[in-house]
């Protein structure tokens, strides 16, 4: 087979990358293993993430529309953040996407990258069902890109910080209907947070998502388990015989930052890139398969010209990235007592964070610097860090 713009992996990022290749011309091919039978993990964002992309927000698989976070301490201190966030159904998210590729013309076919060889002007890429050539490849595979590396790239700057994640859907009478998600910190999911995700009525998902100790995450998610269901004995009852009706495991790039993206004829995006966030995601996907096309309608599609991609993606992403790794930085060498004192000190407050989300970072420093003021300062030294 042949085509224009090869994309390997059907996530979010993939399929966005490969509308918007199919979308300036590009005869587009998208390789899944199972393309119409994954099931992805992400399954929330905001809506402060989805307006600062352009992102439009079907409600065809909105499950439930939720009001903000509460940011739990190791104490149990609480700080609330109105948010206008969503619980989708995945399975619908994807389907929706991969019906707009094929009708956007896109042809699906399902298979496994097992090799990549590149020369002047294109890509060959190897599957069990034979090889597909195309001017661009873009994988788009997630946090463990094989692809990317058999290319001689390093997509993932910091890939010893990957948040391996460990995700359980939960049922117990009225659990789902909750109107806040909850993001808990501190040691019981150290260098990044456990989560509580109301789906709607009974059902719900909890999670934890922890950076620097390997990716066995279970001694941590059965910790955070057990202090869970303590936590909300007073709210429902008999929640400790809440039911685990699945659990899905995974890694999550929150803090990892791209590395080496671009080379002749080749791209990565999304969780190959270290571009986390599942509308964050999407948009990197757009840029990519946008570039992708235009380099393919203009005949070039060297590292120089694919390159224009790396400078887009930066100058929309990149200082929120920094940032955003700064943070959990910050938050790894903070120990549960100066996040109890933190969070204690914004309990029972209402955080308004206003305009980009840039903004909203700056000023969530700004208001941390009257609680703790060593933390802004680490947040500003890691910053500086890079």
């Amino acid at each position: 087979m042949k085509c224009d713009v090869l994309v390997v992996g059907a996530s979010a990022a993939g399929m966005m990358a490969a509308i918007s290749a199919a979308r300036c011309g590009s005869d587009v091919i998208l390789l899944d293993r199972n393309p119409w039978g994954v099931d992805h993990s992400a399954n929330t964002f905001f809506n402060g993430m989805a307006s600062q992309t352009g992102f439009q927000v079907d409600d065809c698989y909105i499950k439930r529309s939720l009001r903000g976070m509460r940011i739990i301490s190791p104490s149990g201190y609480c700080a609330i953040i109105p948010a206008e966030g969503y619980f989708i159904d995945r399975r619908r998210f994807d389907d929706h996407y991969l019906n707009i590729a094929e009708k956007e013309g896109v042809m699906l076919v399902e298979g496994k990258a097992s090799g990549i060889l590149i020369r002047s002007g294109n890509s060959r890429i190897s599957t069990q069902q034979g090889d597909i050539q195309a001017k661009v490849t873009i994988d788009a595979s997630g946090v463990q890109p094989a692809l990317a590396r058999q290319a001689g790239l390093s997509p993932i700057r910091h890939p010893q910080d990957i948040a391996w994640a460990m995700e359980a859907t939960v049922q117990h009478p009225g659990l789902g209907e909750e109107d806040f998600f909850e993001y808990w910190i501190g040691s019981m999911a150290p260098g990044w947070k456990a989560t509580f995700s109301p789906a709607g009525e009974d059902l719900a998902t909890l999670g934890v998502f922890v950076r620097g100790h390997g990716m066995n995450v279970n001694p941590f998610f059965q910790s955070f388990l057990g202090r869970f269901k303590t936590y909300k004995a007073g709210v429902y009852r008999k929640i400790e015989q809440m039911k685990v009706l699945s659990i899905k495991q995974g890694g999550d790039p929150i803090a990892v930052l791209p590395g080496e993206i671009v080379s002749d004829s080749f791209m990565v995006t999304g969780g190959a890139a270290g571009q986390s966030g599942l509308i964050y995601g999407m948009r990197a996907g757009s840029i990519c398969g946008t570039v992708a096309g235009e380099s393919v309608s203009a005949g070039e599609v060297s590292k120089a010209s694919l390159s224009r991609y790396e400078r887009l993606w930066r100058s929309e992403f990149g200082r929120i990235y920094r940032l955003g790794r700064a943070s959990l930085e910050t938050l790894r060498n903070m120990s549960d007592r100066d996040i109890d004192e933190l969070v204690r000190g914004i309990s029972g407050k209402e955080l308004i964070l206003r305009g980009s989300l840039c903004r909203k970072a700056l000023d969530a420093g700004i208001k941390t610097t009257r609680v703790q003021p060593k933390a802004v300062l680490d947040l500003v030294i890691n910053i500086a860090k890079g």
